[in-house]
């Protein structure tokens, strides 16, 4: 799995690639939680390069989202893979997130707005 994390405007684009499992969840936690101490006005979680994509990467996602609702931090999926899409069909967790079939449209449609800095605790 390689991660990257990118500035476009005042959102953070955290693309994510390859196979996502239990090996190396903990790197993409720790990219994630990078991510939201920088404090974005929107984090998009950019999954279309991913070749597998496992319940121990959906929990990776659920725990961001968590972290990301409490600091304040609107958190979209874009892109998702056949493989990511399917795991968030199956666990019905497409309904919990907001995804976006492109990058672009995630961009777009989630104008970001500065986040409250009262949540800065809750990280």
């Amino acid at each position: 799995m390689t991660t990257s994390t990118t500035r476009i405007g005042d959102a953070l684009i955290c693309s994510v690639a390859g196979y996502v499992h239990m090996d190396n969840e903990q790197q993409l936690r720790h990219e994630l939680r990078q991510a939201l101490v920088r404090r974005p006005a929107l984090l998009a979680i950019d999954l279309h390069a991913v070749d597998l994509f496992t319940t121990s990467a959906l929990h990776t996602l659920l725990t961001a989202r968590r972290a990301a609702l409490a600091a304040g931090v609107p958190l979209v999926l874009a892109a998702p893979s056949p493989q990511a899409q399917r795991v968030l069909e199956i666990t019905q967790t497409d309904t919990v997130f907001r995804v976006f079939p492109t990058l672009t449209e995630a961009l777009h449609k989630c104008a970001p707005s500065k986040p409250d800095k009262s949540h800065l605790a809750a990280l």
